[in-house]
């Protein structure tokens, strides 16, 4: 468990599930050794069936909040055990109803005593209000969940106003292992998405500074809260062409404008090296890339870069001088 309290919030629902099943395995643990042959994941429906006697599936499903087919898979040992009757409602033949037999009955109120020493239980392993505590905490998981809480973070965590507000752009840290990494998997996502890593690529994710930036080039990194979401290079082919490449954005992160940041940050540095003209190479086949630099004012080049990889089929160059 402490490898899942390091990872934190992240690990949450994971976290929830061993609880759950740890709980589970201990309660049964329980009935089993006092004679009581009873399944505790069935201990809700079989709870709610007592109390609202004749609930269709359907109000059932809703009431613990899980699908119609959860309710049937949890209704089906109960039934096959002839503690609950499923039988066509009244009002709709094609619903079903719950009730306890005869045998569910009995075998509810021989739980009870069961249940209080369980209760009892939690409430001394967790003193002072700690059970309360604990259902208040669940009961705000409930709400944040049922209100799409999360779901509507991560649109407000991802809107561009959001992102662009939070990214930076920084110079490639030698020093930092996870530049290396992200600059890497970065591009290999996509490369492997479109295309292949060729033996090319893999020279430059082995070595960055060895292949690019020793030779007189460099690499930027698009950061947002200490996390690389997108990177891209400055490769130098002579003192006169240098080539935009290694554009990568992840794909949680594309088509927020992190791209066009990196673009713009690494032709003012083309610019402040008194480069005439900025070239890179890329693919007709790739749906964004293409587009975008155009849109930034890249057009065709007579010179053939595109040569160095097998998959691209396009040169571009931008004019610095305007």
């Amino acid at each position: 468990m402490s490898g899942l309290q390091e990872i934190g919030i992240l690990a949450l629902g994971t976290r929830l599930r061993v609880l759950s099943e740890q709980m589970m395995a201990t309660v049964k643990a329980f009935y089993d050794e006092h004679g009581l042959d009873f399944e505790p994941r069935c201990f809700p429906l079989f709870q709610l069936i007592h109390r609202q006697p004749g609930l269709h599936v359907a109000a059932l499903a809703a009431e613990i909040g899980v699908s119609h087919t959860a309710v049937h898979a949890l209704a089906k040992p109960l039934a096959e055990a002839g503690l609950i009757t499923l039988t066509p409602a009244p009002d709709d033949a094609r619903a079903r109803q719950a009730r306890l037999t005869r045998e569910g009955d009995v075998l509810f109120d021989r739980m009870r005593p069961a249940w209080a020493a369980l209760e009892r239980a939690l409430h001394t392993a967790l003193p002072e209000g700690g059970v309360a505590e604990v259902l208040a905490m669940l009961d705000r998981l409930d709400r944040v969940v049922a209100d799409v809480a999360v779901a509507r973070g991560l649109r407000e965590a991802l809107s561009r106003e959001t992102v662009a507000n939070a990214l930076q752009i920084k110079p490639y840290d030698s020093e930092n292992p996870a530049h290396k990494r992200a600059f890497a998997a970065l591009n290999i996502e996509w490369l492997q998405r479109y295309f292949a890593v060729e033996e090319v690529d893999w020279q430059m994710f082995d070595d960055p500074v060895a292949t690019i930036i020793a030779p007189g080039g460099e690499i930027v990194m698009a950061e947002i809260d200490g996390v690389v979401v997108g990177t891209g290079a400055l490769i130098k082919r002579s003192d006169e062409i240098f080539e935009l490449a290694k554009m990568a954005v992840s794909m949680v992160y594309q088509g927020k404008g992190i791209g066009a940041k990196i673009v713009e940050v690494l032709v003012a540095s083309a610019k402040a090296r008194g480069l005439a003209k900025l070239y890179l190479v890329s693919s007709t086949k790739l749906p964004q890339a293409v587009p975008l630099y155009r849109k930034l004012g890249f057009v065709d080049t007579d010179l053939p870069l595109h040569q160095v990889y097998k998959r691209s089929d396009i040169s571009l160059e931008l004019d610095l001088r305007g």
